[in-house]
């Protein structure tokens, strides 16, 4: 499996304090059947070439300990941005996408609601040449109000990225009825743990996997934590048929 949305790099956000609570975390992901993580710290308050500098050498840090202690799971870098104006703006950086000069951006809305002229925005970006993928809108309460907000994200482009614990009861009953309602609907793309640490939305995907199984199927939920995250680490581009 492949989990695209983690907050494994240390002491740079809410994941963990130090390389060692960061290799923990990686050992548990690995057992539990990843096998490649998209580490993507959060970007609050914009993002500049400083910043950028100072992730990118967190990530280099914690990439040599990992080849070290853990050689078999993958690490690439990316980064999970709060949405803004201008976006398109930092594709440059090179942890705007995932993976330097990629394809994809990890996009997060409040999860209070989801601002006026979001449709301009997510057109921008993708007729920028990035595909905006939005994370855990299941837990956007305008959005569970609203579920049709979604279907419009997709319609501008986006991609839309569940996360784990929405499906497993982590974020409640109302959370995961949304997310069992967007699967229904066929409006997820990818599922990711968004893991902040092992007691705090932990690294696992199969109990995700499985709980999406009953819903979708076998397959289908195969191809939101395998093939389709697949295409978005390689940088391939995406077609319809994907979904």
């Amino acid at each position: 499996m492949i989990d695209i949305h983690t907050h494994i790099l240390p002491d740079l956000d809410d994941g963990p304090d130090n390389i060692e609570e960061s290799l923990a975390l990686a050992r548990v992901a690995f057992e539990a059947g990843t096998k490649m993580l998209v580490a993507t710290p959060h970007v609050l308050n914009g993002l500049d070439m400083n910043q950028s500098m100072q992730i990118v050498k967190r990530f280099n840090q914690f990439k040599a300990r990992l080849k070290q202690d853990l050689p078999e799971l993958e690490l690439m870098l990316g980064s999970e941005i709060y949405f803004r104006p201008d976006l398109a703006g930092i594709a440059h950086l090179d942890v705007a996408t995932i993976g330097a000069k990629g394809r994809y951006m990890l996009v997060e809305f409040s999860l209070v609601d989801i601002p006026k002229g979001f449709d301009r925005e997510l057109k921008n970006i993708r007729s920028s040449g990035i595909v905006p993928i939005i994370a855990h809108p299941e837990r956007n309460a305008a959005a569970i109000k609203r579920p049709a907000l979604v279907r419009q994200m997709m319609d501008c482009g986006a991609l839309i990225q569940m996360n784990a614990g929405s499906l497993t009861g982590s974020f409640g009953r109302t959370v995961r009825n949304m997310a069992r309602n967007l699967l229904k609907r066929g409006w997820v793309h990818v599922i990711a743990s968004d893991s902040h640490g092992i007691n705090h939305r932990g690294p696992g995907l199969q109990a995700a996997v499985s709980a999406a199984a009953e819903i979708i199927g076998a397959a289908n939920a195969r191809r939101l934590v395998v093939e389709n995250p697949r295409i978005i680490v390689e940088g391939l581009p995406w077609t319809d048929n994907k979904v």
